[in-house]
């Protein structure tokens, strides 16, 4: 499936390798159940995209039903996951020497045992590759760790466009914020947090709530917004219901959620982190999160009292960080600078340069 933060990426790729004659072509297929919940899949148009009916076997093996774009291309590169049909075909395939195949992951799932019989299996098969495309820098040891050649790694710093976020945020007028501070029922005295992502348990929302709770009757200025959507959506439609303070406002992207951005000055998200964190960054807003292993592999951008704060994985631990947000301007500050100089650290310009010298390095292979 094809995540809307990807459109600009693929099209930021499809001209880095345009100009050095290779050709690109990105398959996808439609969200399952549980993902259409989200609201956040796109579509990319053809020439560069090419949508395919896909569906989930048993709930647990993906399909997806063409074979011209693989067996036409000189490489294809695919997520290394189990539940990938394609990618046995493709293990046949490179076996004979018939194709060339790259794995694009995280390495590990942080959020599965290791001991697990997938896993397990997992780490036997990402040899399955002629060149692995990692997340991050820890996601490429994990994998260099397992015994794959360094050489063949690419560390893809994993990001979002964050220029055309940059330039959202600029675009914002205080015209516009007023008038969502009047839709609100603000007067510009509150200080707000957001919370931004999809609504699900690993999001770890019961722990963010009865935070948010303590804060608000220690600082009754305190407000929350919660953007996205999911199969939480109702809870949180239920929790806001009951809270004046609380403004849910469901999925938001481009402008319209830059809006609500700027009137934050700090990014909640206490349960399993993902590339949220650089929305955050480029906001200009230290992010808050806790220590538990349901994080994806961009927790490593996170530096404690840095760009954010690590808090234990408890309610008073997380309302206790927020509060010192709150409470200490230096702090606050400091977090602020720290969060605007990752930004420009983490960008989708470096992620496509990385990824297209890993796709030349691979196609030169002998």
């Amino acid at each position: 499936m094809l995540k809307h933060y990807r459109v600009p990426f693929f099209r930021e790729l499809d001209k880095a390798l345009a100009a050095e004659g290779i050709g690109l072509l990105v398959v996808y297929g439609t969200p399952w159940r549980g993902e259409v919940e989200r609201g956040d899949h796109a579509d990319l148009p053809g020439p560069l995209g090419m949508k395919a009916n896909s569906s989930m076997l048993l709930g647990k093996l993906l399909l997806i039903p063409v074979l011209r774009p693989w067996l036409r291309a000189d490489l294809v590169v695919v997520e290394h996951a189990n539940k990938n049909l394609l990618n046995y075909l493709l293990a046949i395939l490179r076996g004979l020497r018939l194709k060339r195949v790259a794995f694009w992951s995280h390495g590990r799932d942080r959020q599965a045992d290791s001991a697990s019989v997938g896993e397990r299996f997992k780490r036997r098969t990402l040899h399955w590759a002629d060149w692995w495309f990692a997340y991050t820098a820890e996601s490429a040891a994990y994998v260099a760790a397992q015994g794959y050649p360094k050489d063949r790694i690419t560390v893809v710093e994993n990001a979002i466009d964050t220029r055309a976020l940059r330039a959202d945020l600029d675009a914002v007028s205080e015209v516009e914020l007023q008038a969502i501070r009047t839709a609100f029922g603000w007067n510009g005295t509150e200080q707000v947090a957001v919370f931004c992502g999809s609504l699900y348990r690993n999001k770890r929302l019961d722990l963010l709530f009865e935070a948010a709770d303590r804060v608000q009757r220690e600082v009754p200025a305190f407000r929350l917004i919660v953007i996205g959507g999911g199969p939480l959506a109702e809870a949180v439609a239920e929790f806001a219901r009951h809270r004046a303070w609380v403004q849910a406002v469901g999925p938001k992207f481009g402008h319209e959620k830059s809006v609500i951005l700027k009137l934050a000055c700090m990014w909640l998200n206490p349960g399993a982190l993902g590339l949220g964190i650089l929305d955050a960054f480029c906001a200009g807003m230290p992010l808050l999160t806790t220590r538990q292993s349901t994080h994806g592999p961009e927790i490593e951008y996170l530096q404690h009292e840095v760009n954010g704060l690590l808090l234990d994985d408890a309610p008073e631990a997380y309302a206790d960080g927020m509060l010192r947000l709150l409470r200490d301007g230096d702090l606050a500050a400091r977090l602020r600078e720290g969060a605007v100089a990752s930004a420009q650290r983490y960008s989708i310009e470096t992620m496509v340069r990385n990824f297209s010298n890993g796709v030349r390095a691979c196609l030169s292979l002998s």
